[in-house]
């Protein structure tokens, strides 16, 4: 039996256009399908492998609505519905087929681009390009088509090619604000981050609501070092309620960078709940539990950075001393004899340090004597 995530797609994929035929009906050929498949590809590896049911209910959905469309008779509009439906829900291949079927419906640039961003999905980067191409050459005022053919350009790495179409598309279409913040990504790959801030507020004042704009330019003022217009972004964000994990990372890191460590460590720790793995944050958040003295869990934060590179001079000398702040006499030790093997200096810089874990550690031995 196929499962009931695909019945609710099917559900909300009718609600957005019409009824297809009755629930029993397709439910029957959906089941039908998922059956015959099953057994076509079944294999004692992998028969009860959730992602290869997956993969049987994905291909079962595909066959039955490509057929069941196919029949039906649509609107523009809801046409349009189903095609961002599909392709949204990753079901590229049943969107490329609904609008080949029904391309009488589309004018030939508009069919072109749809055509081009379901094979985009689906991999096809120099297929979609030539129907985003195809789109310009009949409606050379289609901004879209330029925008996406930019879009190709970043899948392939040319983002100076991509910036020339981007240009373009706001040529065309000065109020639309996708070409801005595409235009801004650009840049800022390229480290023009003045450039991109600039488009980012070009974007902002069209649309404030594109979560794009908010990272691109926070990233970009950090990257100059212009910590007040970063805020300004923050808060902007705040107003708009723009929340994205990407945006807590570099809240925390503006946070950091502005000496504001407990709210830095707030932002990090949540952003880290999300991307535990991400330790190039979980170094940023040890420097700001370092600058508030916060040794105990400094401690833990540096376990993990150590196990990862075990010889780091930074982090080794921020264990050294959240051994030493937190009492922990023997590790401190341990920790000091790594570092002298890097450098003598340590000894020297830390020549007090040492002195007092000698006296506590033979107070130790004195008591337990």
């Amino acid at each position: 039996m196929i499962s009931e995530k695909w019945l609710s797609l099917l559900s909300y994929l009718q609600r957005q256009t019409h009824v297809f035929a009755p629930k029993k009906e397709l439910l029957e050929q959906l089941n039908s399908k998922f059956t015959f498949l099953k057994s076509q590809f079944s294999n004692v590896n992998h028969g009860n492998d959730p992602r290869y049911l997956d993969w049987i209910e994905h291909e079962t959905f595909s066959a039955v609505l490509s057929d069941v469309m196919r029949e039906q008779t649509f609107t523009k509009n809801e046409l349009c519905n189903a095609f961002d439906l599909l392709n949204s829900a990753q079901l590229c291949q049943l969107a490329l087929s609904v609008i080949n079927n029904h391309q009488q419906l589309l004018a030939t640039d508009e069919f072109e681009i749809k055509r081009g961003i379901a094979l985009q999905q689906l991999g096809e980067n120099q297929q979609a390009e030539q129907a985003f191409s195809a789109a310009i050459s009949f409606n050379p005022d289609n901004h879209m088509g330029l925008f996406y053919l930019g879009y190709s350009q970043i899948c392939c790495g040319d983002m100076e090619k991509a910036a020339v179409y981007f240009k373009a598309c706001i040529d065309k279409a000065p109020g639309f604000a996708g070409g801005y913040q595409n235009l801004a990504g650009c840049y800022y790959q390229e480290q023009e981050f003045e450039q991109a801030a600039e488009c980012c507020e070009q974007a902002y004042a069209i649309d404030p609501t594109i979560p794009a704009s908010y990272m691109t330019a926070v990233s970009s003022y950090l990257a100059l070092c212009k910590l007040e217009d970063a805020d300004r972004w923050l808060q902007r964000a705040a107003s708009q309620q723009i929340e994205t994990v990407e945006l807590l990372r570099l809240a925390g890191i503006w946070a950091h960078q502005s000496g504001k460590q407990q709210q830095a460590i707030v932002e990090l720790s949540r952003y880290l709940e999300v991307k535990r793995e991400d330790f190039d944050v979980l170094a940023i958040r040890a420097q700001a539990l370092a600058a508030d003295k916060q040794w105990k869990p400094l401690i833990t934060d540096l376990k993990r950075l150590l196990e990862l590179d075990p010889f780091d001079r930074c982090n080794l000398e921020q264990m050294f001393l959240a051994s030493y702040h937190t009492e922990q006499w023997d590790q401190a030790e341990q920790v000091m004899a790594e570092l002298s093997k890097l450098s003598d200096h340590y000894k020297h810089t830390y020549r007090n340090q040492i002195d007092e874990i000698r006296k506590q550690q033979a107070i130790f031995v004195s008591v337990t004597a």
